[in-house]
């Protein structure tokens, strides 16, 4: 609980440093850049934290296009918007999440109106945004980021890449 609370202020305290905003200029394109800065700062700051303990974890391994690996590390939340998600939204999903899967299921719903809805639709995003992300890098042609982002939270399988590999074991540390 202590350490929820932490990433809480963590996240309401965030802020990318200039070395950060040149890390992210030097590897994403324009139109990928578009879509990092849809997200919250505090998901600006994760992605960047992840992409820098990708390049670490990445030296453990043979073959990692590295280039690929930090643009989809990036990149990896770029489903979650601020446009449709605050930071009350993630502690609901991650409360909601603890107490019961299928409730949480039940109440994320796409497309519902008022405030109400709002707050449902942003679950539904916070359950989905790997695959609304990869929808976003498909579109814009990053179809070898897409790849990756739209399975950061799946389980690991044999069939994947070390790209993938690295960047859930670098979210998952961050």
């Amino acid at each position: 609980m202590i350490g929820r609370i932490i990433q809480f202020y963590h996240a309401v305290t965030a802020k990318l440093t200039d070395d950060d905003i040149a890390f992210i200029n030097k590897y994403l394109s324009a139109a990928e850049y578009k879509l990092f800065n849809e997200m919250h700062t505090y998901d600006k700051c994760h992605a960047v934290n992840v992409a820098y303990s990708a390049v670490k974890i990445a030296g453990q391994y043979s073959r990692i296009d590295i280039d690929l690996l930090i643009r989809a590390a990036l990149l990896h939340d770029v489903g979650r918007t601020a446009h449709n998600i605050c930071i009350f939204d993630k502690v609901i999903f991650v409360l909601l999440n603890k107490i019961s899967k299928n409730g949480l299921l039940y109440i994320a719903r796409k497309g519902c109106s008022g405030f109400a809805g709002k707050r449902r639709n942003a679950l539904y995003i916070c359950m989905n945004h790997a695959a609304v992300g990869a929808a976003k890098l498909y579109e814009i042609g990053a179809a070898d980021i897409a790849k990756i982002v739209e399975h950061h939270h799946d389980k690991l399988y044999d069939g994947g890449s070390s790209e993938l590999a690295i960047l859930h074991r670098a979210d998952e540390l961050n």
